[in-house]
């Protein structure tokens, strides 16, 4: 004879424990979505970052060139300050941005991993609360 009070009992357990499974579930499948987002927005100011290096190194040969050119010493001065400031924008500016996205997409890497393992997790867990709700729901 089955007591029919501790039923109700363990089914509102059951449902409420699937019911937190579930909004585990969705709110690590929202950060996911969030986090893929940020994932893209780092690799854009990578390429970004990228592209300013570029440039600066473009400016870098043109000067070496005119340097090279040059027998005015007063010129020779001047595009060796133009040449400095490209060199320090590469490393001072750009290259630290790229350093700065790229632990920022590693670490990403990692959180996205734990949040689909921990949606994996919470579907096995609701699988399971399902069968005990069916089981004491005849």
């Amino acid at each position: 004879m089955k007591d029919e009070k501790d039923m109700s009992e363990r089914l509102k357990y059951f449902r409420g424990e699937s019911q937190g499974q579930i909004k585990r579930r969705d709110f690590y499948l929202h950060q996911i979505i969030e986090m893929k987002e940020l994932f893209e927005r780092n690799k854009k100011e990578i390429a970004y970052n990228q592209g300013w290096i570029d440039f600066h190194e473009k400016g870098i040969e043109e000067h070496k060139k005119i340097i090279g050119k040059t027998n005015d010493l007063d010129e020779k001065k001047d595009q060796e300050n133009k040449m400095e400031f490209h060199v320090e924008q590469i490393k001072e500016h750009h290259e630290k941005n790229i350093d700065y996205h790229n632990k920022e997409i590693e670490a990403l890497k990692k959180e996205i991993i734990l949040f689909e393992e921990g949606i994996k997790r919470c579907e096995s867990q609701i699988e399971f609360l399902e069968g005990k709700i069916k089981e004491n729901s005849t």
